[in-house]
């Protein structure tokens, strides 16, 4: 009987000690930031100073959640702009049934976008909006996050206002589906965007998903839509994204 319990607390030990380690090692390797190359540069607008920001540039007043991806800084006629683009990796969460105290376990991850603005009467910065999205996924392939080289900064119909263009995807899937995609828009507090499925097999001979509807107010906006259904062209493959 010594003997099994002697066993048994050096089993106990050994799966404490290496629990610890592996969340030292998690710790060790946490990073505020993971760049991934979100900003499209080229078809950004070349008339408006756009910068990158490290982690340690971002004022630290400026409230937001998430692991950055890309942060953005640029001035136009409403001030300086500050964007940040995050994502939360998975996690877990409770999924309830309807009016019961039953539950499942699923897993889910999120996204954000801010801009935080200051004019000139301004002496801090203030946040114009954000966006949310996520998923909610269980034990399939999936994934939450904004395109590579795809977010951009716009002066399309010359007023002086940026335009912030956002595509991202929603993947949650077994098969072969298409994932969620969208590309949200902002003039200042004015929100376009297109909503629909990223395409696969897109070289083959019979490809499938890329639809997409445009939001109502995009329809009185020849400039906008053209301009958003041309970044949506270039942007629903599938194929080599790191998704």
């Amino acid at each position: 009987m010594k003997n099994l319990i002697t066993i048994l607390f050096l089993i106990i030990s050994q799966l404490s000690f290496g629990q610890t380690e592996e969340h030292k090692e998690k710790f060790r390797q946490l990073e505020p930031d993971i760049w991934l190359s979100i900003w499209d540069k080229e078809n950004s607008s070349k008339s408006i100073q756009i910068d990158t920001l490290s982690y340690d540039d971002i004022p630290k007043a400026l409230d937001f959640r998430g692991t950055v991806v890309e942060a953005l800084k640029w001035t136009d006629s409403n001030g300086e702009n500050i964007l940040i683009q995050t994502v939360t990796g998975h996690f877990t969460w409770k999924d309830y049934d309807k009016d019961s105290t039953d539950y499942m376990i699923q897993d889910k991850s999120e996204l954000y976008a801010y801009l935080f603005q200051k004019s000139k009467s301004d002496n801090d910065y203030k946040r114009k909006w954000r966006v949310y999205d996520y998923t909610e996924c269980f034990g399939v392939d999936w994934f939450t996050g904004f395109m590579p080289k795809a977010t951009t900064i716009t002066d399309l119909d010359n007023d002086g206002i940026a335009e912030i263009s956002l595509p991202y995807v929603l993947i949650c899937r077994g098969g072969m589906d298409p994932g969620e995609m969208k590309i949200i828009m902002y003039e200042g507090s004015t929100k376009y965007a297109l909503r629909g499925s990223t395409m696969l097999m897109c070289k083959s001979e019979h490809p499938y998903g890329g639809e997409y509807k445009p939001s109502d107010n995009l329809k009185s906006n020849k400039t906008f839509l053209d301009f958003l259904n041309n970044h949506w062209d270039k942007n629903k493959c599938e194929e080599g994204k790191f998704y």
